[in-house]
C-alpha cells in the first residue's frame, strides 16, 4: 500500500508532466536540429567551410534566390487576394460566403503536389488543355504556349491557395472582432468607404495581415512537390541533390540556411502575434454584428469569390477528374475514350496498396501519440506553473518553421551516425514516424492550448479540492471537457500526415514508399498522367471526406471549425 501511495505521489507531481514533456520534445525537436547545425560546422575542428561552399556555388545561390522570390511573391499576392475575400465574407452580403469559406480550408489541407499536378495539365506549354485552346481559338502558329506553368511565376501560382488560406483564416476571426461601430464612425464624420478601410480597418487588422503573410511565406519555403513537379531550382529541392550525391555537409549547410529563413519569419510572426494585443478592440462589452454591405459591393466580392474557386478548386480538380477517366490522354475528348480502367489500374496496383497501408498507419499512429503527448505539453504550458514551460512552448512550435525537407536531413544525420545509428531506425517504419511526429507536433499542441485555455480552472480547482490528485482530475474532468478537441486534434494530423511527401521523399526505403512517394513515381512516368491524376483524384476525395468530419466535430466542439495555429 505504501509503495502504491509513493509511486501515485511521485506521478502526482507537476515535475514529473514537466519532465516528460521536455524529453519527448528535447528528442524530436532539439536532438536532431542541434545535431544538425553541430555538423554543418565541424570538420575536424570548428569550420564555415560547407556555409562558404554554399555562398560560392551559383546554382545553390540561384536556389536561395529563386527560393526568396516565390516565397515573397506568394505572400504579397496572398494578401491581395485574401484580404478581400476576408473582408467580402464578413463585411459584406456576397452570395457563397460558406462555399468561399470552405474553399479555404481544402486548400490548406490538400496536398499541394495536386495542385501543381492539375494546373501543369491544364497550362503545359505544349500540351496543356488551356493552351490548345488558346491556340486554336486565336489561331496561334505556334506548338508551345502562349501560357508556361514551368516558370518561377508558375510556381507562385500553384502555391497561391495555400497561402491565400493563411491570410483568409488570419483575418475573418479578427474582423469578426472588430466593432463594426468604429467603421460606422469614420462613415459619420464624412470618411468615404476607401477611407475608412485605409484609416480604420487595416490598422486595426495589421497582425492578422502580417501574421497570415508570414505563414504564407514560411510555407512556401518549405515546400517540395511542386518544384519537383515543375522542374524549378529551389532550396529544398538542392537540398535533396546533395543528400542524393552523398554530400551531407552541403545539405546540412543548406538545410540550416532554410531553416533560418524560416526561424526569420517566424520569429516576426511571434512577435506581430503579441503586437496584435496592442490593437485590440474587444473588451468586456459586447457589441452586435450589422447586416453587411449589400448591392454593387456584395455583387462584386461575389464575382470575386466565384473567380476564385473556380480557379483553385473546381477548374483544377474538374480538370483532373475528366483526366482520369481518359482511356488515353492522347485520344482527348472523342467518344469511346472513357473508362474508370485508370482507377481499376490504381487500387489494384500491389504498390499502391502497401504504400496506402503504410500512409494510413503512419498517419495514425502519429495522430494518435501527437494528441496524447500534444496534450500533456499544452497541459504543462497552460496549467502547471512550472519555470521554463516558456521552452517547452517555443520548442513546440519550431517544427512549423522547419521545413520537410530539412528535417529530413536532420533525421538522416542523426541516425546515420552513432549513438543513434545502433537504434537501427534509418530505412525503415521508425525513421518515418519520427519525422511525421516532429512535423504535425505543433498541430496536437496548439489544438489542445486553444482548448484548456477555453476551459476555466476552476472546475480542476473544485476537483482537486474535493481530494483528488493530480492525474485523477486530469483523467475525470479535463480529458472528458476537451474530448472533441482531442478527436478534432487527431482527425486534422491524420488528414495532413496522409499525404506527407518533403520528409517522406528524402527518408523512405525500398520497402517504405508512401502514398505520395508512390504517386510521385507514377507522376514520374511508371503510370502516365491519366493514372496519376486517378491516384490523386483519390487521395483529394479521402482528405475531402476526412475533412468533412473533422469539421464537423470541431464545429461541435466549439461552434467553428479552427484550423492551425
Amino acid at each position: 500500500m505504501a509503495r502504491r501511495m509513493t509511486k501515485r505521489a511521485l506521478l502526482d507531481r507537476p515535475a514529473i508532466a514537466w519532465a516528460i514533456a521536455a524529453l519527448w520534445l528535447s528528442y524530436l525537436v532539439a536532438i536532431p536540429i542541434g545535431y544538425m547545425t553541430v555538423d554543418s560546422l565541424t570538420d575536424d575542428g570548428l569550420t564555415f567551410a560547407a556555409y562558404v561552399d554554399f555562398f560560392e556555388d551559383p546554382k545553390l545561390r540561384t536556389a536561395m534566390r529563386n527560393s526568396l522570390t516565390v516565397a515573397a511573391g506568394v505572400a504579397v499576392l496572398s494578401v491581395l487576394v485574401g484580404a478581400p475575400l476576408a473582408f467580402g465574407v464578413v463585411r459584406t452580403q456576397m452570395r457563397g460566403r460558406s462555399v468561399v469559406s470552405a474553399a479555404m480550408i481544402v486548400c490548406l489541407v490538400s496536398p499541394d503536389f495536386l495542385l501543381a499536378m492539375a494546373y501543369i495539365a491544364l497550362a503545359g506549354p505544349n500540351a496543356g488543355y488551356f493552351n490548345q485552346a488558346l491556340r486554336t481559338v486565336f489561331e496561334l502558329k505556334t506548338e508551345s504556349g502562349p501560357l508556361n506553368i514551368f516558370t518561377l511565376w508558375g510556381l507562385v501560382l500553384t502555391a497561391l491557395p495555400h497561402g491565400v488560406s493563411y491570410v483568409f483564416l488570419a483575418l475573418v476571426p479578427a474582423l469578426r472582432n472588430v466593432d463594426p461601430a468604429l467603421e460606422e464612425a469614420s462613415r459619420v464624420q464624412g470618411a468615404g468607404p476607401i477611407e475608412t478601410i485605409r484609416d480604420v480597418t487595416l490598422p486595426l487588422m495589421r497582425p492578422a495581415l502580417l501574421s497570415g503573410a508570414l505563414l504564407a511565406f514560411s510555407g512556401s519555403l518549405a515546400m517540395y512537390g511542386p518544384p519537383h513537379m515543375l522542374r524549378l531550382n529551389v532550396l529544398t529541392i538542392s537540398i535533396r541533390e546533395s543528400l542524393v550525391r552523398l554530400d551531407f555537409k552541403a545539405a546540412s549547410a543548406a538545410s540550416m540556411v532554410l531553416i533560418l529563413m524560416s526561424l526569420a519569419a517566424l520569429v516576426l510572426y511571434r512577435r506581430s502575434t503579441r503586437q496584435a494585443e496592442r490593437f485590440r478592440t474587444v473588451g468586456g462589452k459586447s457589441f452586435s454584428e450589422r447586416a453587411g454591405a449589400e448591392g454593387r459591393i456584395a455583387a462584386a466580392f461575389t464575382v470575386l469569390g466565384v473567380v476564385y474557386v473556380l480557379a483553385v478548386l473546381v477548374v483544377p480538380y474538374g480538370g483532373m477528374t475528366v483526366i482520369s477517366l481518359m482511356k488515353s490522354v492522347g485520344m482527348g475528348f472523342s467518344a469511346g475514350n472513357w473508362s474508370f480502367d485508370n482507377y481499376r489500374a490504381v487500387f489494384a496496383d500491389p504498390a499502391v496498396r502497401k504504400a496506402a497501408t503504410l500512409s494510413v498507419s503512419l498517419a495514425a499512429a502519429t495522430a494518435t501519440l501527437v494528441t496524447v503527448m500534444g496534450f500533456v505539453v499544452a497541459y504543462v504550458v497552460i496549467r502547471l506553473k512550472l519555470r521554463g514551460r516558456w521552452l517547452l512552448d517555443y520548442m513546440s512550435i519550431i517544427p512549423l518553421a522547419v521545413p520537410g525537407t530539412a528535417l529530413a536531413i536532420a533525421l538522416a544525420v542523426v541516425y546515420l551516425n552513432p549513438p543513434l545509428n545502433a537504434l537501427g531506425l534509418y530505412g525503415g517504419f521508425g525513421i518515418l514516424f519520427v519525422a511525421y511526429l516532429t512535423r504535425f507536433i505543433t498541430f496536437g499542441v496548439r489544438t489542445s492550448q486553444s482548448s484548456l485555455i477555453q476551459l476555466s480552472p476552476e472546475f480542476e480547482e473544485a476537483s482537486r479540492v474535493g481530494g483528488a490528485g493530480g492525474l485523477k482530475t486530469v483523467a475525470l474532468i479535463t480529458l472528458p471537457m476537451m474530448r472533441q478537441a482531442l478527436v478534432y486534434a487527431w482527425l486534422l494530423v491524420f488528414v495532413l500526415a496522409l499525404p506527407e511527401l518533403s520528409a517522406s521523399i528524402i527518408l523512405k526505403g525500398i520497402h517504405t514508399q508512401t502514398l505520395s512517394t508512390v504517386l510521385l513515381d507514377i507522376w514520374n512516368g511508371n503510370g502516365g498522367l491519366a493514372q496519376a491524376c486517378a491516384f490523386g483524384m483519390t487521395m483529394f476525395a479521402s482528405v475531402g471526406l476526412l475533412l468533412l468530419t473533422a469539421a464537423a466535430i470541431a464545429k461541435r466542439a466549439s461552434g467553428g471549425l479552427r484550423i492551425g495555429t
